[in-house]
């Protein structure tokens, strides 16, 4: 139903999110591709806790429809923050961010996801397909 793809920086053949999934422990990956496979296949309507979560406090009055991806792995609240989009079938993350305390680290992470996707609204080659390394 979906492809996952993920936000790669102007002029980078690198991704943040795509590096902290590569370089996870096992654990890590075995809990992020579990909770992908499930949301992956679900309508929008479903990704909601425990698998999913839109997100929808903060200051500026909303979050641009974002959605983290909810998972418990390496003793961390682990969060990738994405949207959908920018294609019809897509679901881009943008950052990987986790959570603790309520609290999601980095605190810088709705600026950095604002301006991820501004670029991809800008240029969408630079959401690329995410690819699972095993």
């Amino acid at each position: 139903m979906w492809n996952l793809k993920c936000y790669y920086s102007p002029g980078g053949d690198k991704s943040k999110a795509q590096e902290t999934y590569n370089r996870g422990s096992d654990e890590l990956k075995a809990a992020f591709d579990v909770e992908a496979e499930y949301l992956l296949k679900s309508p929008k309507d479903d990704w909601k806790r425990p698998h999913a979560a839109k997100l929808s406090k903060g200051k500026k009055g909303d979050f641009k429809e974002y959605y983290e991806i909810r998972f418990f792995a390496d003793n961390t609240q682990q969060r990738p923050i994405g949207y959908f989009g920018p294609g019809e079938n897509d679901f881009t993350i943008l950052i990987w961010a986790t959570e603790k305390g309520n609290q999601l680290k980095p605190v810088t992470w709705r600026d950095r996801a604002d301006n991820a996707r501004e670029n991809i609204e800008r240029e969408a080659s630079y959401a690329k397909p995410f690819i699972d390394d095993e």
